[in-house]
This record gives C-alpha cells, sequence and structure tokens, in this order.
C-alpha cells in the first residue's frame, strides 16, 4: 500500500512496502530506484505506465538517499486510462517489466471505455507472461468488439496461461455480440426459356451440289443393305432447297428444306419429300429441356416402323431417341445432331412424301434459386447490432433469398437466417432436379466473453459483466 505523505516513516515501513517478508538487515541504498537489489524497480524502456516511485532517487543522481524520498510512494506500475483506448495488453503497457515479478495495475476511470476493434484479439488482454500482482480497477467499460455476419463475437477481457489477477470491477465488462446468420438460398425454379440456335449444318450432305443423303453412322445397324434409307433406285433423289430455301433448285419450295429464322425462341423445323433421312446439326446458347418430334405425312409401303428423332452430341451414337414427339437434353455450345428416320427399313426400299422433324426454341430451363441476404454485425465497441440483409427477389420461377438474422446485442449471439424460398414449375432433372426447395438460413454467431480466463480472475466490486465467462 501507497506509505503515508507526512509523519515519520520507519526503516520497517520501506521493507514491509518494497521487500515484504524479509528479516535481513536494512541497508538504505538498496532502495536506490533501479538499484541492483530490484527493490524499487526502474521503468524499462518500454514500459508506458507509471511508475508510483518516481520521487524515489536513482544512484545516478549522485544524491544520498534519505527516508524521507519515500513519502507518498508505493511499489508499484500503473497505467491510468483516462480517454479511451483500443487493444490493449500487459505487455503493451508495461514492455519489459510485464514478466518481473513486481505489482502493476490497471486503472480504467469512470465514463472511460477500453474497447476492441477486432474479434481477433480482446479489448484488454493480460499476456500469460505476466508475473507478480496484477490488479485491474474498472471504474469505467471494457467492451469487445462485435462479430461479423454468422461470426462470434470477441472477448472483453482475456487473461491468458495462468496469471493470477486482481479485479475490482465498478463498471461493466461487456462481450461483443455475434453477427446474424446469412440468409438461406432459394430453391432453384424451372422456366420457358427463348433460345437461339446457332450454326445449322445439313450433315446428310446438302448443299448447291446433288445431295448426299449422308445418314450417321449408328443407323446402319437399323437401315441394312436389304433396303436403302433414301429409296435409292426407286424415286429422284431429294431436290435441296437448304436453310431458308437459300438455293434456287427449279422448285418451291424445294423437296428438302430448313426452316430457321435464327431469332431467339423460333427454333428450327426441317421437311424432306423423297429420300432421307434428315440428318442436321445445330448449336444452342441454353442449356436445357426441349421438344423435339418427328412425323411422316406419308410414306410408301408399309413397315417402316415409327418417325423418330434422335439427338446426339455424337455422330456414332443415337444419343436421346424420341418417337413421334417428347424432349430431349440439349447442351449449350454444342454441336448437337438431330435425325429424323423411320425406325426400320423392313428390308425395303424406304421412301416418302413427307418426313418432318422440328426442334422447339422454347426448352425448360433451370433457375438458380436466388441469394440469401448477409446477417448483421453484432453488437460491439464503437458499433451498434445491424439488422440483417433481405435476400434477393424471387424470378422465373426461382426462389426468393433467405433475410439474414439480425447481430446480437452485447453478450448476445446472433439471430439465425430465415429459410430461402422454394422453386417453382415443371419438374425437369436436367442438368440437375428442379424445382427445389430452398435451404435453411446460417446460424448466428455465438457471443464473445465477457472474461476469458475467468479461473484466474479473482473478482469483486459493484460492477457487472454482459455475456458468459469461460
Amino acid at each position: 500500500m501507497t506509505l503515508q505523505s507526512s509523519g515519520t516513516i520507519s526503516l520497517a515501513n520501506l521493507r514491509d512496502e518494497y521487500n515484504n517478508g524479509s528479516s535481513a538487515p536494512i541497508v538504505l541504498e538498496d532502495y536506490y530506484r533501479g538499484s541492483t537489489s530490484g527493490f524499487v524497480r526502474a521503468n524499462s524502456s518500454d514500459n508506458t505506465a507509471t511508475n508510483l516511485s518516481a520521487d524515489v532517487p536513482t544512484s545516478a543522481n549522485n544524491s544520498s538517499l534519505s527516508i524521507n524520498d519515500f513519502y507518498g510512494q508505493k511499489r508499484a506500475f500503473r497505467k491510468t486510462y483516462s480517454s479511451t483506448a483500443t487493444n490493449q495488453s500487459g505487455v503493451g503497457v508495461f514492455g519489459g517489466d510485464f514478466p518481473i515479478n513486481y505489482p502493476k495495475e490497471i486503472v480504467i476511470n469512470s465514463s472511460q471505455t477500453v474497447g476492441a476493434t477486432s474479434t481477433s484479439a480482446p479489448a484488454l488482454k493480460i499476456d500469460s507472461t505476466g508475473a507478480g500482482t496484477i490488479t485491474i480497477t474498472n471504474n469505467g467499460s471494457i467492451e469487445g468488439a462485435g462479430g461479423a455476419a454468422a461470426s462470434a463475437g470477441g472477448n472483453a477481457l482475456q487473461v491468458d496461461g495462468s496469471v493470477s489477477v486482481t479485479l475490482v470491477n465498478n463498471g461493466t465488462i461487456k462481450a461483443g455480440g455475434g453477427g446474424g446468420g446469412a440468409g438461406g438460398t432459394g430453391g432453384n425454379g424451372v422456366f420457358t426459356a427463348n433460345a437461339t440456335f446457332s450454326n445449322l449444318v445439313d450433315e446428310g450432305g446438302g448443299g448447291s451440289s446433288t445431295p448426299q443423303n449422308n445418314k450417321p453412322s449408328w443407323l446402319n445397324s437399323i437401315y441394312t443393305s436389304a433396303g436403302a434409307l433414301d429409296g435409292a433406285g426407286v424415286v429422284a433423289d431429294r431436290q435441296w432447297g437448304g436453310i431458308n430455301a437459300q438455293f434456287s433448285r427449279g422448285i418451291n419450295p424445294a423437296q428438302f428444306d430448313i426452316n430457321h429464322s435464327g431469332s431467339a425462341g423460333a427454333g428450327f423445323s426441317g421437311a424432306c419429300a423423297n429420300r432421307g433421312p434428315i440428318y442436321i446439326s445445330a448449336q444452342t446458347d441454353i442449356t436445357g429441356v426441349y421438344t423435339i418430334s418427328a412425323s411422316i405425312s406419308s410414306q410408301y409401303g408399309s413397315g417402316y416402323g415409327t418417325p423418330t428423332i434422335s439427338a446426339s452430341t455424337s455422330t456414332s451414337s443415337a444419343g436421346t431417341s424420341v418417337s413421334n414427339s417428347g424432349t430431349a437434353n440439349i447442351t449449350a455450345s454444342t454441336t448437337t445432331y438431330f435425325t429424323a428416320y423411320g425406325t426400320t427399313s423392313n428390308g425395303k426400299n424406304y421412301y416418302y412424301n413427307t418426313l418432318s422433324m422440328s426442334v422447339s426454341g422454347t426448352p425448360l430451363q433451370i433457375q438458380p434459386g436466388f441469394a440469401g441476404g448477409a446477417g448483421g454485425v453484432g453488437q460491439g465497441y464503437n458499433q451498434s447490432a445491424g439488422s440483417g440483409a433481405g435476400g434477393s427477389s424471387a424470378s422465373n420461377n426461382g426462389g426468393a433469398g433467405g433475410a439474414g438474422g439480425a447481430g446480437g446485442a452485447f453478450g448476445a449471439s446472433g439471430t439465425s437466417g430465415s429459410t430461402g424460398g422454394n422453386g417453382s414449375g415443371t419438374s425437369v432433372s436436367f442438368p440437375s432436379s428442379a424445382p427445389t426447395n430452398g435451404s435453411s438460413g446460417a446460424s448466428g454467431g455465438a457471443s464473445g466473453k465477457s472474461i476469458q480466463g475467468v479461473s484466474n480472475v479473482s473478482s469483486s466490486g459493484s460492477g457487472s459483466l454482459t455475456g458468459g465467462t469461460a
């Protein structure tokens, strides 16, 4: 305790203050400030605290030491906060004297705050290297940082290792609130999109010359040498008019045309007389589920099977084959081969009046669900608790994002985000299954601790703790 400011001071009083418990003879020269005895320490160069024995002379002053030099002195370093400070630590305050067995005091004045600016560190940390008695007198406030969205809040007072701390709390010690959880993502929906087809090619060998009537290799297993797919030797060759009748063949319309406006949502179609098959390729800009169809208005003979259209990314595989009309999964920016044909030649030459096919330009496309809103920040030093942000709005049957949760007050966890809205629309399984339900919102972050390392702290005082301890 502080020596008296007047009256008689005995050598025994000095020994009790600076070398307590010793019965050794008192040598006054041992009590110079900064002497090798260590009884009265001088501040190390990085010790920013006040030396409460600052009036005791050092031997370097070449002045004689008097017992009267110890009036009002105390064996301790004291750091007093008379204004706001942030991110404080024992090492930062006491420097090289922190691990020395010498009393240390931290005092936070009334109406003053020591706060944390980040959850990565507490507002006030007593490092594990501390030694000597360490006393914290809090007459103001110690406040942890608020957590970011979905993150935990920060600690206010943290005592590391096995350092013993005496806490006199007459103010408030507040843990940072946890951040609110993000809102859930909306579920995937399905809507009808307008696709644009490009790069149409007559793979059957069209052009301004006589058509070649080529077919994909996988059709060889259907149309054997016993019957020709294109009616060769029975009927005249088709007359290829090209895409949108670009070639003049003396026939209007030509016996084989592809109609393609190139506009979004238009799709394309083809019609062929006499010989076939219809064998073309194209690319689309939208991945989705397309309606494809094939028909034969009149065929000569019988037993030629069912008019069919295939959609494949390979000339050696039939891919998806649809009788009359159905759907096919088509990937954007990928060359897809479309072949319209009859399912069997029945050992005969196969020919017909009109073979037609079409591919829709309005596929079913998946709309990914929309993002949930961010959670609000937790309350902390110099920071209010934030409300969660709203989720992104819904469109094209995709579910709206859920709202983010609110940040927690001092000492409280953040609230969870809301569940995203469900998607809607026709059920599809390409490129993934949809529609789907929205996902749950994320949990809010936990609050920090008002005191971390509380087992090392002896507490007294009329102040309060906001938030748990650990």
